[in-house]
């Protein structure tokens, strides 16, 4: 167990606990593991209470440190950390708490102590989170250009034409599963049985828009992603949608921008057009948070043995998430 994990409150329990029951002869060892810690954890309580009294086994809340930021200090570096930490010096982009610290010494000559930094980030109104990937080939100028220019000119001819705007994606399902969190108890480790074959995966292409409609396709069996799988599914779209135009939305891939799907949209130009994001942009495409969705939530910790039950499992859960327009609705929140 990690004391670091426990509040002061149930590790002071623990010990006064441990000290009892050891004058009740209870075994060190059976004492340990009641509390999920080690024998010598339980040995240091005990010597310490012989040697300095039970009192010595209260919690003692830890000092601050001995300087604090001002308030002029706080603005000042609220600003500093709104920007990349690249952008200071640093290897990456990233903020951890010993960088931060870092910088508090290197910029104001105030040094705090590593177990005090937790505290002064929740003070400072930040939280832990796990960062989106952005890829550093980017093109910033093509990015303007789509979200200033490209786009609203898209949205006029949706509205002008009353056509449907989809965004769509393709996905490679593994029957190896993403695992998550699980509440599990402190001195036992979780376990999840999952499948352990290598190369055993489903294909599905989707497009959802902001309205919650969806409309997805899984491949079939050993059918790779290609320009005629592509133009199957914007023909299985036509169906669902058979008296709108469409306007669909997707990245730059080959499968996208073959000749055969070109030769497509020009015959089929009255009812359909397709637009090509800025390349290495997958945050701008809504779809891919609903594989996200997809496989930490429905499919977290899948048991699927093999690729049909994976398949029955994709299809099953798919559907659930095409019927939950509210769901769908959420992928556009931060576009």
């Amino acid at each position: 167990m990690d004391g670091r994990a426990i509040s002061h409150e149930v590790l002071e329990h623990f010990r006064f606990s441990a000290l009892n029951l050891h004058r009740k002869n209870i075994p060190v060892d059976d004492i340990a593991d009641s509390f999920g810690v080690t024998r010598q954890a339980v040995y240091r309580w005990i010597n310490k209470a012989k040697e300095d009294g039970k009192r010595s086994l209260k919690s003692i809340k830890s000092p601050g440190p001995d300087f604090y930021l001002t308030e002029k200090q706080i603005a000042k570096l609220l600003v500093m950390i709104r920007k990349p930490a690249s952008e200071l010096g640093y290897s990456t982009d990233l903020w951890s708490g010993p960088r931060i610290r870092h910088l508090i010494k290197h910029e104001f000559k105030i040094k705090y102590h590593p177990k005090h930094m937790p505290r002064l980030m929740k003070n400072l109104g930040l939280e832990l989170k796990f960062p989106e990937r952005r890829a550093i080939e980017q093109d910033p100028k093509a990015l303007r250009e789509w979200k200033n220019k490209r786009f609203p000119e898209i949205l006029k001819t949706a509205k002008k034409k009353r056509a449907l705007l989809f965004y769509a994606d393709e996905a490679i399902i593994s029957l190896i599963p993403y695992v998550g969190k699980t509440w599990a108890f402190p001195n036992k480790k979780p376990i999840v049985r999952v499948s352990g074959k290598r190369g055993q995966n489903i294909g599905i292409t989707a497009a959802v828009n902001q309205q919650g409609r969806m409309c997805f396709e899984l491949t079939k069996e050993k059918e790779r992603f290609t320009a005629k799988v592509f133009i199957r599914f914007i023909k299985k779209m036509r169906k669902e949608f058979p008296k709108r135009n469409i306007i669909l939305i997707v990245d730059g891939a080959p499968t996208h921008t073959a000749g055969a799907v070109e030769k497509f949209e020009e015959e089929n130009k009255s009812w359909f057009q397709i637009e090509i994001l800025p390349a290495y942009s997958p945050e701008l495409n809504p779809t891919e948070k609903s594989w996200r969705f997809l496989k930490t939530k429905k499919l977290n910790g899948s048991m699927a043995i093999n690729k049909d039950e994976l398949r029955t499992k994709t299809k099953k859960h798919i559907r659930e998430i095409k019927k939950d327009k509210t769901r769908i609705a959420s992928f556009f929140e931060d576009l």
